[in-house]
């Protein structure tokens, strides 16, 4: 079997395109070897929800929830990721119970979700479009996944996030808690949003993981995950 490593992260750079409103990336070259210093060293200041990313439940639950240096390293590695092909059939779209379980008893043994609504594919060519409207997890099936679906560690998704922003602010973010309360039914769910699908279109997924940066008390991480892929 031909098998080989893909990245669904995005890359970082200072042009990278931000949700309207947050913080844009700043790369700053602090000792520059052209200017005679020893060596070439960077800072980065980047908003933890930029780009490829995932979120720990602290980033909604508060409190004592974790933060993403407390998340033990095994809710990172997964060994049957799962692609669901959602594409969105209006703005605002949202993903259905209905919609997976049409995939069968294949759920089942899924321990990552990821979500292909199709948006990845305007997200270099008019971000703007991408990053409004865009189609998101039902709350309804965040809960199912939850309840139902024990071997589950993750969710993915090809846009800015999980849950329709204006929606999440009238119902109290029902979908990212649904996943991230460490104190419902089946552990946390990671949730991995702003990921490149490309890679993996019409590919056989074998497995995937991903290592976070180790922020103390960080309510997410920049992150890119990783799949291997066969052809066959």
């Amino acid at each position: 079997m031909n098998t080989k490593y893909v990245e669904l992260g995005y890359p970082i750079s200072e042009d990278m395109k931000v949700y309207p409103g947050l913080p844009e990336v700043k790369i700053e070259l602090r000792e520059d070897i052209l200017k005679n210093d020893d060596w070439n060293g960077s800072v980065l200041s980047i908003y933890l929800h930029a780009g490829t990313h995932v979120d720990a439940p602290w980033h909604y639950m508060g409190g004592d929830a974790p933060g993403i240096d407390k998340i033990p390293i095994e809710k990172f590695f997964y060994d049957y990721p799962l692609i669901i092909d959602v594409p969105a059939s209006k703005p605002n779209d949202l993903v259905t119970v209905e919609q997976l379980e049409s995939y069968g008893e294949e759920i089942y043994k899924a321990d990552l979700l990821i979500f292909n609504t199709h948006s990845y594919l305007k997200r270099a060519d008019d971000f703007m479009s991408y990053a409004t409207n865009f189609p998101a997890i039902s709350p309804e099936l965040a809960i199912y996944i939850r309840e139902n679906l024990p071997n589950v560690k993750a969710v993915a998704i090809d846009t800015l996030s999980i849950e329709n922003i204006s929606n999440g602010k009238e119902n109290g973010f029902k979908t990212h808690k649904a996943f991230l309360n460490p104190k419902l039914k089946n552990d946390t769910i990671l949730i991995y949003e702003d990921i490149n699908m490309a890679p993996i279109i019409d590919k056989k997924l074998i497995s995937a993981c991903c290592t976070p940066l180790r922020i103390v008390g960080g309510d997410a991480s920049i992150c890119n995950l990783v799949v291997k892929i066969s052809d066959e």
